[in-house]
């Protein structure tokens, strides 16, 4: 047992295993999909929230926490979706939700459309303030390149010295324990920090495609919530974000939700509203 739910590890086609946190009970599930550079155990409150109304799961990607970690050049957004639908495809279910926070929102459209292709969509999308490339001068910029390498070098070096977990801990102020601890732990450690280090090294690239060619998500509802909450630092970057998320959800025909009381962590400062919006979907 993890804070988060049963384990339960999925093998993927390459023979890494993943491991699932599954709470909650039913033929309807929600699959939750993490953000850049941490466990999925973040997504405790959620999941806790979910629980009374479907069966939720959350899991870790390659390299946190209990995860096998996975060769660097299988951390681009057609690796990180093939390892997500590894986790659905080991999940029996009549009706499923997808549900993606930061990067994880370009996850979960990836998979949502591929799903569609194959002729079953899932039962709906809930976008958490995901990385938009209708904001991709935010992401792809020299200066963002620069910022993203720096952090990739910084980050197992951090770790090594044992001071990413205290910053993790930060970053998760506000998420009730046990899941600040263990999302904290599973997070920091250096091959943790290595698979984020990889990962960011490939957000450019992503965001690239997906605005070259994005998902088609037509045959489901899908719901964009953004965090509406900014300090005095980060105002004109949180307004380019939140014009991003409305120009997606006018692409999509999706429902918008501004979460007020948030900034981006929102699965950590309002996981009901979160949970609320996957559970409609079910409905």
């Amino acid at each position: 047992m993890t804070p988060t739910g049963t384990d339960r590890f999925v093998e993927t086609a390459g023979g890494r295993l993943l491991r699932t946190m599954s709470a909650g009970a039913g033929d309807d599930v929600v699959v939750l999909e993490a953000g850049l550079g941490i466990s999925g155990q973040y997504w405790g409150a959620v999941q806790q929230h979910v629980a009374r109304s479907a069966r939720v799961v959350g899991y870790e990607r390659a390299g946190y926490g209990a995860s096998t970690p996975s060769p660097a050049p299988y951390r681009d957004l057609p690796g990180l979706t093939d390892d997500l639908q590894a986790v659905v495809e080991s999940q029996a279910c009549r009706r499923l939700v997808l549900v993606g926070h930061s990067w994880g929102g370009p996850i979960v459209r990836m998979l949502a459309a591929r799903l569609s292709a194959a002729g079953a969509p899932p039962a709906g999308v809930v976008l958490v303030d995901q990385s938009d490339e209708h904001a991709a001068d935010l992401y792809i910029s020299a200066l963002m390149r620069w910022s993203s390498t720096a952090q990739a070098k910084l980050m197992p070096p951090l770790a090594r010295m044992r001071l990413l977990r205290p910053l993790m801990r930060s970053t998760l102020t506000g998420l009730p324990e046990p899941w600040r601890t263990a999302a904290a732990d599973a997070s920091s450690t250096v091959a943790a920090a290595r698979t984020a280090a990889a990962e960011l090294s490939h957000v450019a690239g992503g965001i690239q495609q997906l605005r070259d060619a994005p998902p088609d998500l037509r045959d489901m509802p899908v719901t964009v919530l953004s965090g509406g909450r900014s300090s005095f630092a980060d105002r004109r970057m949180r307004a380019r974000i939140v014009a991003a998320h409305r120009e997606t959800a006018r692409t999509v025909d999706a429902r918008y939700v501004l979460a007020r009381r948030s900034g981006h962590l929102i699965p950590v400062s309002e996981p009901e509203l979160v949970a609320a919006e996957a559970v409609a979907l079910l409905r």
